[in-house]
């Protein structure tokens, strides 16, 4: 997926410049009726870790889940993200 057409929590979480959380964390996220989203967004300038019925609905009401065909497909997309935060952001991930 070309990483210009992820919704706009994907592209903060991949951008090394935006901040994240007391436990070095810029997104996670879950799937739902192979739909992914994030339960840690960017609300009034600061992360918020939303629990999971808060998160689903947001993503639901703002239309900026990741659709996929099936919960594998959306759990290998959610791990290739995760790996794709740690090349972008390698010095911040593992420490001072």
């Amino acid at each position: 997926m070309d990483i210009d057409k992820l919704p706009a929590w994907a592209r903060r979480a991949l951008d090394p410049d935006t901040p994240m959380t007391e436990a070095r964390e810029t997104v996670r996220t879950m799937s739902i009726d192979n739909r992914l989203f994030p339960t840690i967004r960017m609300i009034g300038g600061k992360l918020v870790k939303l629990k999971p019925e808060q998160a689903y609905d947001m993503s639901i009401e703002r239309g900026d889940y990741i659709q996929f065909d099936s919960e594998a497909e959306a759990t290998a997309f959610s791990k290739k993200l995760s790996k794709m935060i740690d090349r972008k952001r390698p010095m911040i991930m593992q420490g001072d």
